[in-house]
């Protein structure tokens, strides 16, 4: 019990100090922080859009909640896309002030029925990461499906083939891993795909060495938390930031206080001020 709440009190400490950094940087910072707001975009992971029976909550994001997240982006002038289109819009230096890019991994059958409809609806385009071995089964989008997506707008990408953790796969069957997906969506899409989104964010430089070998890849997102810059996407394409989006019970305010942890995490690393410790941390909407 001593212990339980010991942890508590370090927890609750630890929220107080991510608060007080934000409120610094909004005030000591202001106008550098709001510059950089202007040059960054956040990256958005989603992964159902529904509510299944027996999975996760945490990849789980209710419908209803979905949809207001797409009016809240509508209402505060946010301009959604792909995140091909953010790549190049940045490296060609486009403005991408309030632009956000929103992806979804792991193929699920729900991002076609649910989330591609509101999507459409709103006009909004996003970019779904697929896993190889699933694509067309059970509770998974199939071929025809993602044909359709890409045909009206939407970006696919590869989520790995098997979805282990690239870091721990024997370096011989990363090309599986990492090619196979690209030669099927090639096959079923007609296209080679831009980007992939490595399983649990995980890699190592083995898995970095093998993405260089295939020119069709652009760029790759990780697990870190933070936004992606021009300096970014052309210094390290293969280690994009990403921001994971879950259903913490607090509505659109937690998609609020996800958005702005995004911008202060990426802020805060462009001042060479290291993060890893304020990402699990609940950062208030400055």
């Amino acid at each position: 019990m001593i212990m339980v709440r010991l942890f508590w009190k370090i927890f609750r400490a630890a929220v107080v100090v991510a608060a007080l950094v934000a409120l610094f940087i909004q005030y000591k910072y202001k106008d550098e922080y709001l510059e950089y707001k202007q040059h960054a975009v956040p990256y958005l992971m989603y992964h159902s859009i529904g509510i299944v029976p027996g999975w996760d909550k945490d990849v789980c994001i209710p419908e209803e909640l979905f949809a207001q997240h797409l009016q809240y982006f509508s209402e505060h002038g946010y301009q959604v896309i792909t995140a091909a289109e953010a790549r190049r819009k940045l490296l060609t230096g486009e403005d991408v002030a309030k632009n956000v890019v929103l992806t979804f991994d792991d193929g699920y059958n729900n991002n076609y029925t649910v989330a591609y409809p509101l999507l459409q609806k709103y006009g909004y385009h996003a970019t779904f990461f697929v896993i190889g071995n699933s694509v067309g089964g059970p509770d998974y989008m199939t071929y025809g499906q993602l044909k359709e997506m890409q045909e009206h707008g939407m970006e696919i990408g590869s989520h790995s083939m098997s979805h282990d953790p690239l870091n721990i796969i024997a370096t011989g069957y990363l090309p599986w891993e990492i090619y196979q997906p690209i030669n099927l969506l090639r096959q079923h899409l007609g296209v080679y795909i831009e980007g992939i989104a490595y399983p649990n964010g995980a890699y190592n430089q083995a898995v970095l060495a093998e993405i260089h070998k295939y020119p069709h890849i652009k760029y790759a997102l990780t697990g870190k938390a933070g936004c992606n810059t021009t300096k970014i996407v052309r210094e390290t394409p293969f280690e994009l930031r990403r921001m994971g989006i879950y259903d913490n019970g607090n509505g659109v305010t937690g998609l609020e206080r996800r958005l702005e942890k995004a911008y202060l995490v990426g802020f805060l690393e462009s001042k060479g001020v290291p993060t890893d410790w304020l990402y699990k941390l609940t950062v208030p909407k400055i």
